[in-house]
């Protein structure tokens, strides 16, 4: 290998090095932290607020149900004027 191509196969694998220790670094941190911390810690807030929005979409299922029954029930009640071809 002469001297360019050994400068550019060495920045090369000298570059990836540092890619993985820079993306490896942050996920190692992150992992240490979930297992070091156990259970994350349950917000009573958080928890009625969401079980308050659960309930709004659920009436809001119940709500589109009706208006989708309704609209089904004027579409199959309308019927064709009776009429000829002239």
């Amino acid at each position: 290998m002469s001297g360019p191509e050994f400068v550019m196969a060495m920045t090369l694998m000298s570059s990836g090095i540092g890619l993985v220790f820079f993306f490896a670094v942050p996920v190692r941190k992150a992992m240490l932290r979930k297992i070091e911390g156990g259970t994350p810690v349950r917000d009573p807030a958080l928890e009625g607020e969401v079980d308050l929005l659960r309930q709004q979409v659920g009436e809001l299922e119940e709500r589109l149900d009706f208006a989708e029954r309704l609209l089904a029930r004027q579409r199959d009640g309308v019927e064709l004027p009776p009429g000829g071809v002239s």
